[in-house]
């Protein structure tokens, strides 16, 4: 079915981030996933709106600051608001300790 959401898989560079905007897709950044060599959420958002910019695709950003997690998607095919939701879910599950 189109509306489920599919298992996340990581995506390791700013390309990868845009070839899943393109799809169709959106992309959820967790912001525990930052280190000390400066990919925090602002320079992670920096290096994928410079990539998508550079790929033409248009994005948006929202930062999700209860949740600690900023998504991002392609403004022509936005994901519903039921379907962020349910991303969230996935990432809040793998959060909990075992």
């Amino acid at each position: 079915m189109a509306d489920e959401i599919g298992s996340p898989h990581r995506v390791h560079t700013a390309q990868d981030v845009v070839g899943t905007l393109l799809r169709g897709n959106w992309a959820v950044f967790a912001h525990e996933w930052a280190d000390p060599d400066g990919i925090d959420p602002k320079h992670w958002r920096d290096v994928v709106e410079a990539a998508a910019e550079a790929a033409g695709v248009d994005v948006e950003f929202v930062v999700i600051p209860r949740r600690s997690l900023t998504v991002v998607f392609n403004r022509a095919v936005p994901p519903t608001f039921e379907q962020v939701r349910a991303s969230i879910e996935v990432i809040e599950r793998t959060r909990r300790p075992s």
